[in-house]
C-alpha cells in the first residue's frame, strides 16, 4: 500500500512539474517564456544557469531554483517583477538592477506572495513591496552596494501593505535594512542587519512587532518616527558608535511598548522625543556612551525595571520629567550607593538623577578619561549630600539587586566559597610558615 502511495505521489508530481534548463544565451527566452506558458499553480524547477532579466510574473507559479540558478537583469529597473497573487520563490539569486533606482523583487498590488532563501546582489533596493498584502520574506540574503549610504536603496522597503511578516534574513550595505512607510500589521523578526543607516525604520506604520532581531555596526538600530501601537521585543541592539546615532529613537509615536532589548556598546542607547503613552521595561543598558535621553515631551511614559550597568551617562533629561518607576518598583542602577536596611529588594533612599560627571562630560568630553575613577567617584560621593543639586529624574523606588539564573546563582555562589576557602586556606598557611620562620630565627 505503501509502495502504490509513493508511486502515485511520483506520477503526480510529474505530470504537474516542468523543468526549465538554463543556458546563458537562451536563458531568457526559456525562463520568461516558460513562466508565460504555464497554467495557475504550476511548480517550474530552475535548472542551474545563468537567466536574463527582466522576468514579468502575471499569474499564480511556483519557481524553485536548483542551487546555481541565477537571474541576471543587467541593468535593468526591476529584475523580477510580481503583479500576481500566491506567487513563490525559493532558492534563487538575483543581481544587477539599475543604479540608483529598481530593486531586484518587485511586488505590487498582490497578495500571498512568498520570498525564500533568495539572494538579492548588487541591486539598488532588494524587495520593494507596494500595496501588498500577506506577504511573506523569509530566510534571504540581501547585499547592497559598497557606495555612499545617499547611493543605495532599502534592503525591504514596505509601502503601504498589511500583514507582512519579514523573518530571518540578513541584510547589509543597505541604506536602511527594512523600511516601513505606511505599512500596518507587520512581524519583523529573527533578522540581522549591519552596515546601513537605519536598520530598521518605521514611518507612518502602525500595529506590528519586531523581536529577535541582532542589529549592529549601523548609524541607527531602531528610528520609529510617528508610528504608533508597536512591540520591540529580545532584540539585541549593539555598536551603533556614530556621533549621530542611536540604539533606538522613538519620535512623536505612541503606545511603544520596549522590553526585554539588550542595547549596549552605542553611542546613545534609547532617545525618547515626543513619545506618548510609551512604555521602556525590563531592557538592559549596558556599556553605552549615555543609555538614555529624553528630549521633550514623553507624555504618559515610563521608564521601569531597566537594568543600567557600565555606561558613561545614565540618563540625560533635557525636556519635562519622565516617571523611572511604577510606584513600587524603579530600575537597577549600578551607581546607586544607598542601603536596603529591611531588605525589600529596593532601595531606602530615591535615586537621584543628577550627576557633575555628565555635565562636565557634555562640556568637556575628554572628562571620559576618568570614568569610574577614584576622583569621580569622591565627586559623586560629595554631590549625593547636596539635597540642592538640581536633579534630572527621580526613581523612588530602586532596585538592589539583579535578578539572575537560579542555577548561575547557585554555580556564582560554588565558585565563591571555594575561592574563599583557598584564600583562607593560603592566609592561614602563611601565618603559620611566617611565625615558624619567625621563631627558628629568633631561636
Amino acid at each position: 500500500m505503501r509502495s502504490l502511495f509513493f508511486w502515485l505521489i511520483l506520477i503526480v508530481t510529474l505530470l504537474f512539474t516542468k523543468n526549465v534548463y538554463g543556458q546563458t544565451v537562451e536563458g531568457h527566452k526559456q525562463l520568461q517564456q516558460a513562466i508565460d506558458e504555464a497554467h495557475a499553480g504550476d511548480v517550474l524547477v530552475v535548472k542551474r544557469g545563468v537567466y536574463e532579466g527582466p522576468i514579468i510574473i502575471r499569474k499564480p507559479i511556483h519557481l524553485i531554483a536548483e542551487p546555481g540558478a541565477v537571474v541576471d537583469g543587467d541593468g535593468s529597473e526591476y529584475v523580477i517583477t510580481i503583479r500576481a497573487p500566491h506567487v513563490y520563490i525559493e532558492g534563487l539569486t538575483i543581481h544587477r538592477s539599475a543604479y540608483g533606482k529598481g530593486a531586484g523583487v518587485l511586488i505590487k498590488e498582490s497578495s500571498h506572495v512568498t520570498l525564500k532563501n533568495v539572494h538579492i546582489e548588487d541591486a539598488h533596493y532588494g524587495v520593494y513591496v507596494e500595496k501588498g498584502m500577506n506577504i511573506n520574506i523569509v530566510n534571504n540574503i540581501i547585499r547592497g552596494r559598497d557606495v555612499h549610504f545617499a547611493q543605495r536603496g532599502n534592503g525591504i522597503h514596505l509601502l503601504k501593505t498589511k500583514h507582512v511578516v519579514v523573518s530571518q534574513n540578513d541584510i547589509s550595505r543597505v541604506q536602511d535594512g527594512l523600511y516601513l512607510d505606511g505599512a500596518e500589521h507587520t512581524t519583523i523578526e529573527k533578522n540581522k542587519v549591519t552596515n546601513a543607516r537605519y536598520a530598521i525604520h518605521f514611518m507612518y506604520a502602525e500595529d506590528g512587532i519586531a523581536k529577535e532581531n541582532v542589529l549592529t555596526e549601523n548609524i541607527n538600530g531602531i528610528m520609529m518616527m510617528m508610528s504608533k501601537r508597536f512591540t520591540i521585543e529580545q532584540n539585541t541592539i549593539a555598536k551603533q558608535l556614530d556621533y549621530r546615532g542611536y540604539g533606538a529613537l522613538i519620535y512623536d509615536s505612541e503606545h511603544v511598548v520596549m522590553h526585554n532589548n539588550t542595547l549596549l556598546y552605542n553611542s546613545t542607547a534609547l532617545s525618547l522625543q515626543n513619545g506618548r503613552h510609551c512604555t521602556i521595561k525590563a531592557n538592559e543598558f549596558i556599556g553605552n556612551y549615555r543609555a538614555l535621553h529624553s528630549l521633550y515631551e514623553n507624555d504618559n511614559t515610563i521608564v521601569v525595571e531597566n537594568k543600567f550597568l557600565g555606561n558613561m551617562e545614565d540618563a540625560l533629561i533635557q525636556g519635562a520629567p519622565i516617571a523611572f518607576d511604577d510606584g513600587e518598583k524603579g530600575n537597577y542602577w549600578d551607581t546607586y550607593q544607598f542601603y536596603d536596611l529591611n531588605d525589600d529588594g529596593i532601595g531606602d533612599a530615591p535615586h537621584r538623577i543628577r550627576s557633575m560627571y555628565s555635565r562636565l562630560l557634555r562640556q568637556w568630553p575628554s572628562v571620559q578619561f576618568y570614568f569610574q575613577s577614584p576622583a569621580l567617584a569622591l565627586l559623586d560621593t560629595t554631590e549625593s549630600f547636596f539635597t540642592q543639586a538640581q536633579a534630572q529624574g527621580e526613581d523612588r523606588f530602586p532596585l538592589m539587586e539583579i535578578d539572575f539564573n537560579k542555577n548561575e546563582t547557585n554555580e556564582r555562589s560554588w565558585r565563591l566559597l571555594l575561592f574563599g576557602s583557598i584564600l583562607l586556606v593560603s592566609s592561614l598557611f602563611m601565618f603559620v610558615y611566617g611565625r615558624r620562620m619567625k621563631y627558628e630565627k629568633n631561636g
